[in-house]
């Protein structure tokens, strides 16, 4: 009987950090307030659920989503099509996505907290 299992419980820091540096996205703007857009690993599922991306892996998914979020508009102001049930201070939005946006620690640093699309 085998009995070399790994440890059952939370992932080692290694990996955990090891995790994280595959799924970070940071997104640079001209915008004044908003010079960098974060976003979080919700966001990026969100938005790989809701684009027609068929090639595999992670770093398509990931320069798509960067180069969307650096195109966006940015503004206090949702799109009137996008519902969310949390305010948000600021928006990055495109025709078709919209991303809330939350202040993170660092100023000129925000969050994108997830992707909502036009149509659903």
């Amino acid at each position: 009987m085998r009995t070399d299992y790994p440890p059952i419980g939370p992932r080692t820091t290694a990996t955990t950090s090891s995790l994280r540096a595959q799924m970070h996205v940071v997104a640079h703007t001209e915008h004044a307030q908003a010079r960098e857009i974060v976003a979080s690993a919700h966001c990026i599922q969100r938005f790989r659920q809701r684009m027609p991306i068929r090639e595999p892996g992670g770093d398509v998914v990931r320069a798509a989503l960067r180069e969307t979020l650096e195109a966006a508009d940015i503004s206090g102001w949702p799109p009137a099509w996008a519902v969310s049930d949390r305010p948000a201070e600021l928006w990055a939005a495109t025709a078709d996505l919209a991303f809330p946006l939350t202040r993170t620690d660092r100023p000129g640093r925000w969050l994108a907290v997830t992707c909502l699309p036009r149509h659903a």
